[in-house]
């Protein structure tokens, strides 16, 4: 090979490798308006929304859509109640609870109450959770441990997660039938220790902590 040749190749050479260095390095010695090109998308570059974020493509501009009416999640059911309806709802359940209270029910009621209720209702039932910290509600309204809510029979209770009261919306199609039971059975165990009763086994325990659990089947 001549002179030249070799030449040549070091040069190629030490340009490579200058170019790789600077690549692993993170130097960038260009700039592109240009979106890179991508061999195989693999969907990593696509519209997404934000849930509570603005959408122009909407009229309406919210991302977050409602359940188209009248859908039911699987193994799902409506609820045949509006709002309003309290005692029709007690008449309909005056059965009372269908579930038996075991320690399993307890941290399933827990889970979801800490999920969807403590929000409003704080961890303790007893109203003073962030959303009403932050000025929206009625802590009077939103304690689950006053008299009053102690005096609500498990029908009334379970109808209000289901189909909401005052400023508080309907749960039925976010909650399951079974796990709505769940939470009435934990709502009673919060009441009991704001009357004095303290909660029952192992939810003493899970007093104001997190909890999971299998999904109920």
């Amino acid at each position: 090979m001549s002179t030249a040749w070799k030449i040549i190749i070091g040069v190629l050479l030490a340009v490579v490798a200058t170019f790789t260095i600077g690549v692993l390095s993170g130097k960038i010695w260009w700039f592109s308006e240009d979106p890179p090109l991508m061999v195989i998308p693999d969907m990593d570059d696509q519209f997404h929304l934000k849930p509570q974020g603005e959408a122009r493509f909407f009229a309406d501009n919210r991302a977050q859509r409602d359940p188209v009416e009248g859908t039911l999640p699987r193994q799902g059911r409506s609820y045949p109640f509006a709002m309003g309806d309290v005692d029709s709802a007690e008449k309909y359940f005056a059965a009372g609870n269908p579930l038996p209270k075991t320690e399993f029910v307890l941290a399933r009621g827990q889970n979801r109450f800490n999920t969807f209720c403590s929000p409003c209702h704080n961890y303790t039932g007893t109203g003073d959770g962030l959303v009403q910290r932050r000025g929206f509600g009625n802590q009077e309204t939103m304690n689950l441990t006053r008299p009053a809510a102690r005096e609500y029979s498990d029908a009334k209770i379970f109808h209000v997660i289901s189909a909401g009261q005052n400023i508080m919306p309907a749960y039925a199609d976010r909650i399951s039938e079974t796990d709505r039971w769940a939470i009435v059975h934990y709502v009673r165990e919060l009441q009991s220790k704001a009357a004095g009763g303290g909660l029952s086994g192992a939810s003493a325990s899970r007093a104001n902590g997190s909890t999971t659990s299998k999904n109920m089947q």
